[in-house]
């Protein structure tokens, strides 16, 4: 073989032409790449000449793609204008047939340079190149920080703890930006809350407020099971379109049947004092409930980590109250978590999210048990015409490895954390949640800040991997490389 030979097969020589897209052929283009245009047919025009040096300045991307764009005789507007048409995100939140819009281009009004029609595809494209190929600064950071995500040792290895005082640079180099799960030992273990939020306090104070509960059998929340199980699954008529689309259509996701009570109602089932509940095994949970929803004035009494405030944008504040008998099942949360335990104790199984082929991500059916109060007794008979975004189908404690043969291969991290400590699981980080009581009060409580992620990725998908979240490119100029 030539040298010759080699390096063009190495550095491809770029097309001295430009393709040309009919309008009718765009909304194609634009759910597979950021498309940069001119509205200018004609090849020999300065414009044209610009969109052949962006060629060379973006050969290196592989979802952007430089054209022509047919002239379009009825418009008013100039047809030499560069534009730029941002590839349309899939809505993987809804499987029949979502709306399509029109697409609308950003129109680039400068002066015809390549180095600010570069800035103005990298701002609507989301890339982060130079007029000659090159990544940018920002470009070199993002790329450094996604070659250093943290990676879980096979087959398992326990969280790394850590002690006050963590600075918002030590926590942003060393754990956000790596992705990596930590527990910070004793982080909230001055907050009044630890020794203000009693059961008898919040009965006093609260005890006649209307809060959502959920109710599940056995402490056992939000897992996969058999659809056959559901007493109208024979009649349950789920959409063509939607059926053929669902990796796992004989299984569903099982929410757990909800309570509107008293707050002191509640109280009584966590301590025990309703006999039914407890001989028929009926577990009670406040769970992702919004304290200021709820019961603001117990904000005052907890302090959100000035480490993690300086950088990321909080989003949620909840409380988690119950028995301490409780397991939720695997599944991912698309926010950055700070949780922090008041009582009892919380092990947490966590799974990188960086191969979710592993985890076996998808959409998969919903269903929600039925619950008679009186006679404290569950019912399985609502499926319901939705799904679930976030669940894994696999039962970690015995995996059906001949279906999942591929969570075989997946490491695990294992976190316990009690009173005082505080977890920071970083964004689509798989986890499940065994929680035990404390021997005082036999009780678990916990609250957690949820926050913009760092991170992000688009979901379900297997495939897509994570990146910096659009939020947060500004902290990358000042990120040591």
């Amino acid at each position: 073989m030539s040298r010759l030979f080699l390096l063009f097969l190495l550095y491809p020589l770029q097309c001295d032409t430009l393709e040309t897209v009919a309008r009718s052929q765009l909304q194609r283009f634009i759910e597979r790449n950021c498309l940069v245009t001119s509205r200018d047919s004609n090849p020999d025009d300065q414009i044209t000449s610009l969109l052949q040096k962006l060629e060379d300045a973006y050969w290196h991307e592989n979802n952007i793609k430089i054209v022509l764009l047919e002239p379009d005789i009825t418009s008013t507007e100039s047809n030499n204008d560069v534009a730029v048409y941002p590839k349309i995100k899939q809505n993987r939140a809804c499987l029949l047939a979502p709306f399509q819009p029109k697409p609308k281009p950003k129109v680039y009004t400068g002066p015809l340079q390549v180095p600010l029609l570069v800035h103005f595809i990298n701002e609507h494209c989301g890339t982060f190149r130079t007029a000659t190929g090159e990544l940018n600064r920002i470009g070199r950071t993002r790329q450094a920080i996604l070659d250093n995500l943290y990676e879980v040792k096979f087959p398992s290895e326990r969280c790394k703890r850590i002690s006050m005082p963590v600075t918002a640079g030590e926590f942003f180099s060393e754990y956000l930006s790596r992705s990596q799960p930590v527990i910070i030992e004793k982080a909230a273990a001055n907050w009044t809350a630890m020794h203000k939020w009693t059961i008898n306090y919040l009965r006093e104070t609260f005890g006649e407020r209307k809060i959502h509960v959920k109710v599940a059998p056995h402490g056992e929340f939000e897992g996969c099971e058999d659809v056959s199980r559901w007493e109208d699954h024979g009649e349950f008529h789920v959409p063509d379109t939607v059926l053929e689309q669902l990796l796992y259509p004989d299984l569903v996701v099982v929410r757990p049947a909800t309570m509107d009570i008293l707050f002191s109602d509640f109280l009584d089932i966590v301590v025990g004092k309703v006999n039914a509940y407890r001989t028929n095994n009926v577990s009670a949970y406040l769970e992702y409930s919004s304290i200021r929803e709820y019961m603001a004035e117990l904000e005052n009494d907890i302090d959100e980590m000035a480490f993690v405030k300086r950088v990321l944008k909080r989003r949620h504040l909840n409380m988690w109250l119950s028995d301490g008998n409780t397991l939720g099942k695997l599944h991912f949360d698309p926010f950055d978590n700070l949780l922090c335990q008041l009582s009892g104790t919380k092990h947490v199984t966590l799974f990188e999210p960086y191969n979710n082929t592993r985890l076996y991500e998808a959409h998969i059916a919903e269903a929600k048990l039925g619950f008679n109060r009186q006679t404290a007794s569950f019912r399985r008979k609502t499926l319901l015409d939705s799904t679930s975004m976030v669940m894994s189908p696999i039962d970690i404690r015995k995996p059906d490895l001949k279906r999942f043969p591929e969570f075989g291969k997946v490491a695990r991290m294992e976190c316990t954390i009690h009173a005082g400590d505080v977890l920071f699981m970083p964004a689509f980080w798989w986890h499940e949640v065994q929680s035990t009581p404390d021997q005082k009060e036999h009780r678990n409580m916990a609250v957690n800040y949820w926050y913009e992620p760092f991170l992000t990725k688009e979901f379900p998908c297997q495939e897509c991997e994570l990146d910096i979240n659009s939020e947060y490119v500004h902290l990358l100029d000042n990120f040591p490389t």
